[in-house]
């Protein structure tokens, strides 16, 4: 009799160490599962803060020039703004005058999906990742030039970008209206 319950005993805690075996391998499973979740969001979130940044920043610099632009002609996906003149110096000249040898391109070239400024002599990518569609996949038109009142000019530029990360790719549209101020009345 002794000998059945010493069996019972050494039989029950193997039955005992595989069960917390079998409960510990799911927790550990659940923990892995939940950190592989978190760090794709993590991902997800860090390619759209990349994107929002390098977009902010492109309309940062169109804004920039559009603003001191005399006129904003589109063709296409090209829009191209006429500065004012300057002196030697780097003054305006007054009363402004447009300065065509001095215009800024600014292209958006789908094949590539790149956003291109070329001002002075140079040529620069300012956002990469463009693409032809909006997020709801309607095709659109990058740039357009409107007179809102008399001599009030806009230019308004969308940008749709592409961000691709782990877990997909998703498209966001970027907007931003600009007052021409040096606007030829």
């Amino acid at each position: 009799m002794l000998v059945r319950t010493r069996r019972r005993a050494r039989g029950s805690m193997l039955l005992e160490v595989v069960l917390a075996s079998a409960i510990g391998g799911i927790a550990i499973a659940l923990i892995v599962g939940t950190q592989i979740h978190v760090l794709r969001n993590y991902q997800r979130a860090l390619a759209h803060n990349t994107g929002n940044r390098a977009a902010y920043n492109a309309l940062r610099e169109i804004r920039t020039i559009a603003q001191l632009a005399m006129r904003a002609t589109v063709l296409g996906n090209t829009v191209t703004l006429t500065l004012p003149a300057r002196a030697p110096t780097g003054q305006l000249i007054l009363p402004l005058q447009p300065d065509p040898a001095n215009a800024a391109t600014i292209t958006a070239d789908m094949a590539t999906g790149q956003l291109i400024l070329t001002h002075g002599g140079q040529t620069r990518v300012l956002l990469r990742n463009l693409v032809n569609t909006t997020p709801q996949g309607a095709p659109y038109a990058p740039f357009a030039v409107q007179q809102v009142a008399p001599g009030v000019v806009v230019l308004h530029v969308r940008l749709s970008v592409r961000e691709t990360h782990a877990s997909g790719t998703e498209r966001f549209l970027y907007e931003e209206t600009i007052m021409l101020r040096n606007a030829v009345r």
